[in-house]
């Protein structure tokens, strides 16, 4: 291990300036279980990293080398590097570095200032990879957009590999492991490699970790055996087919290409991250069948079996991503319109109430204006008519109202009808309705309202209002209003009838003297 790469924790200090080159945890890629750790959890993480690293380049290297494949065609350790940088940036950088150091150092037998090198590149080209990954990676999911697909190959895919090739490639020929004429095939093959086991490992490790969200398909309970089963049966199909030995020709090489039909099934009826996890497993299979000799691939019409299988993987692979993204793109889109539409449709109603609440408002005084309450009084007027209920109607207006308004300005006469309304609305019943019917006119409609009740409702509404003191400038203390009474006779259904006989006697009121409350004959 070099001396001069931390292993343990940075404190935050340090990660300071480096934090702004690579990436560093946030709500995109962070899951629930892991956005609020601490020290410990980090330190955790590095550890499995490590180990994780470890495991699998130990067992990837030794399976293909057994079959005389020296390095590995698919190094899955990549993808485990891609996750690990895409969930804690540079935090998971010494667990990145000390899991390839061992893995160079003890599967490979590399010497320590070489696995070293190689280690750091194999750090680096992760970091830099998720860096750009996040630059460009949508908002709703790295998987959800079509955009998004092309970020994760460009980002933690060829850029990821790209430096992870370079890095390992430089490293050879600056301690005089490779010949200058060997450099194109190391890189080439290390770009490869490492780029193919980020495509088919990454995806399905970032799902399971919850470091992307998957774009799922609802589905019914009923159908989830029928999913289950082609997700089962297409394993098992790829192990009859992979691992052994059937006669010529079955199937055929380009047959196998159809896998990729049940796998675009699972996307679409199940979820993204079931899918690529078989596509994993897939991948697994068909590597090690056609290592071993095995499958479709092994016939004499195919020159390279293990780029055949690469083939089949990566137009599987980009199959899936690109349907469900494009679906998925879809989906949100369908439920924006959606949702634009039912906000539409609530401002719409919001407006439509609006507008009818100021068509049958008085601005001035919020009661109900005159076309409004006509409306109302003369339903209630039939509705009383019709059961036989008593119904009567009480009309008052204001006194020396424009004496007011030449005494106290028409600021003090506004103020004047907004405390009229207030102080009216407080003492009437439920069931009354007060409207103003122009100026300083008003009426109250009485349902269920007996003669007797009626007069004392428009004495206790006289003496209300007696007891609103009026502005300075107004040419008295307080207001005074005159009142007429009507009470609806038997069988009266005409509002415009009941209300004239109100006219008539709050008129009468007036010409008698003012605040006082008359009675229609």
């Amino acid at each position: 291990m070099s001396a001069t790469v931390p292993v343990s924790l940075p404190a935050p200090a340090r990660v300071g300036r480096l934090g702004r080159l690579w990436p560093q945890p946030d709500a995109a890629w962070c899951p629930g279980w892991c956005r609020a750790g601490g020290a410990r959890l980090w330190l955790g993480l590095n550890l499995a990293v490590m180990l994780g690293y470890l495991g699998l380049g130990c067992a990837v290297g030794r399976f293909f080398a057994a079959y005389g494949l020296f390095p590995s065609p698919i190094w899955l350790p990549a993808g485990l590097a891609a996750v690990a940088a895409m969930l804690g940036g540079w935090r998971l950088a010494p667990g990145l570095f000390a899991g390839s150091f061992l893995v160079n150092a003890i599967a490979f037998g590399s010497r320590p200032e070489l696995a070293a090198l190689i280690s750091l590149g194999n750090m680096l080209g992760p970091l830099a990879g998720a860096t750009l990954t996040r630059r460009f990676r949508p908002a709703t999911g790295l998987f959800t957009r079509f955009g998004g697909v092309i970020a994760f190959l460009a980002g933690a895919v060829l850029l990821h590999a790209g430096l992870t090739a370079m890095g390992g490639t430089l490293a050879m020929w600056l301690l005089g492991d490779a010949p200058p004429q060997a450099l194109p095939g190391i890189f080439s093959g290390w770009l490869l490699c490492d780029a193919g086991g980020t495509f088919y490992f990454a995806p399905s490790l970032a799902l399971w970790l919850g470091v992307e969200r998957t774009p799922s398909a609802p589905q019914g309970a009923g159908l989830r055996l029928l999913d289950g089963s082609v997700w089962l049966g297409t394993a098992l199909l790829a192990l009859v087919v992979f691992e052994l030995d059937l006669p010529p020709r079955l199937p055929s090489a380009q047959l196998v290409f159809l896998l990729a039909v049940p796998l675009s099934w699972i996307a679409l009826r199940i979820s993204l991250r079931a899918a690529y996890s078989l596509l994993t497993l897939l991948c697994v299979i068909a590597s090690a069948g056609t290592v071993a000799g095995h499958g479709p691939f092994q016939g004499e019409a195919v020159d390279n079996p293990m780029q055949s299988v690469g083939l089949l993987i990566v137009l599987c692979g980009m199959n899936i991503l690109t349907l469900l993204a494009l679906v998925s793109e879809r989906r949100e889109a369908e439920l924006a319109l959606a949702e634009a539409n039912h906000l539409l449709e609530r401002r719409v109603a919001e407006r439509t109430a609006e507008l009818r609440r100021l068509a049958d408002t008085d601005a001035l005084t919020g009661l109900a204006n005159r076309r409004s309450f006509l409306a109302q009084a003369q339903a209630a007027l039939q509705r009383a008519a019709g059961a036989g209920r008593p119904f009567a109607l009480l009309a008052f207006d204001l006194d020396h109202f424009k004496a007011i308004n030449d005494g106290a300005g028409h600021a003090g006469g506004d103020l004047v009808l907004r405390r009229v309304a207030e102080c009216c609305m407080a003492r009437l019943r439920r069931q009354d309705l007060l409207g103003r019917l122009g100026g300083e006119e008003f009426a109250i409609a009485l349902p269920e309202t007996d003669f007797a009740e009626a007069e004392h409702i428009a004495e206790r509404m006289r003496a209300v209002l007696a007891s609103i003191r009026l502005p300075a400038g107004a040419p008295a203390e307080h207001l005074s209003a005159s009142f007429g009474l009507a009470l609806a006779r038997a069988g009266e259904a005409r509002l415009e009838d009941l209300l004239r006989r109100a006219d008539a006697a709050l008129y009468a009121a007036k010409h008698a003297g003012r605040d006082q409350v008359r009675v229609a004959g």
